[in-house]
């Protein structure tokens, strides 16, 4: 059964995206039928930007009356629960690896 999902997935990106910054995590919205099918559909939309999701740090079924706790992934939520084909993404918070 296809279900939405929350992926927050560790990601690099190219430099020039994020002012040098290229290691982070990103909360991603989705449909799937389970977390590697959402893992799946979300790497090569990432790939098409150069970027590559190095790993999956949690993923959580959203059941369709979700309430977020703040305005941004309430908004993610909203925008993917209506469409079966969205990948919604939310804000890129860069990490140093050194």
């Amino acid at each position: 059964m296809t279900e939405l999902w929350n992926i927050r997935a560790e990601i690099t990106v190219q430099p020039e995206d994020f002012s040098g910054d290229t290691n982070g995590f990103m909360n991603i919205v989705t449909w799937g039928d389970s977390a590697e099918a959402a893992r799946e559909k979300i790497a090569p939309y990432f790939e098409s930007l150069e970027w590559h999701v190095v790993g999956v740090v949690e993923a959580r079924i959203l059941p369709l009356d979700f309430v977020a706790d703040n305005e941004e992934f309430q908004d993610m939520f909203e925008r993917a629960r209506g469409n079966p084909d969205a990948i919604i993404c939310g804000t890129f918070h860069s990490f140093n690896t050194n």
